[in-house]
């Protein structure tokens, strides 16, 4: 019935902030922007007045998984005193990228200011051992 996933959102309240998390930070390359406005935003939406400027970006050369589409609301404005998503919260509360070398990414992003929950983490499940870590972006998203 559905195909593969086209992308992934995230809803940012500062798209310059999060673009230059994102793409200068992280090292993601940015495919395409647009904003939509109209009657089908707002019908799309269920948001009378929609103005939303959405940027499409990809992690690395080989296309392996969709790419982002973060989302910023001119309008209606994004509430700024909206709590955070938690991990523990139903509903989407993480993206997950794949590197080659968890420990040096870690670093170097950690270098850069990125605030972790803690360092690379060792664990097994499903008869196979892996490393993963937390850390926040843009308006708390965890990655």
């Amino acid at each position: 019935m559905l195909g593969p996933v086209a992308h992934i959102g995230i809803t940012v309240r500062d798209m310059t902030a999060a673009l230059a998390f994102y793409v200068d930070v992280l090292g993601l390359e940015k495919l395409g922007e647009a904003t939509f406005s109209g009657e089908e935003a707002s019908r799309l939406t269920r948001m009378p007045g929609t103005v939303l400027r959405a940027t499409d970006l990809r992690g690395g050369k080989e296309i392996k998984g969709p790419p982002l589409e973060l989302l910023h609301f001119i309008e209606p404005a994004t509430d700024a005193a909206q709590p955070s998503v938690e991990l523990s919260n139903p509903g989407i509360t993480e993206v997950a990228f794949w590197v080659n070398d968890i420990e040096k990414a870690y670093l170097a992003l950690r270098a850069r200011g990125v605030e972790f929950y803690l360092p690379p983490q060792l664990f097994q499940f499903a008869g196979y051992k892996a490393k993963a870590v937390y850390f926040w972006g843009p308006d708390h998203t965890t990655l």
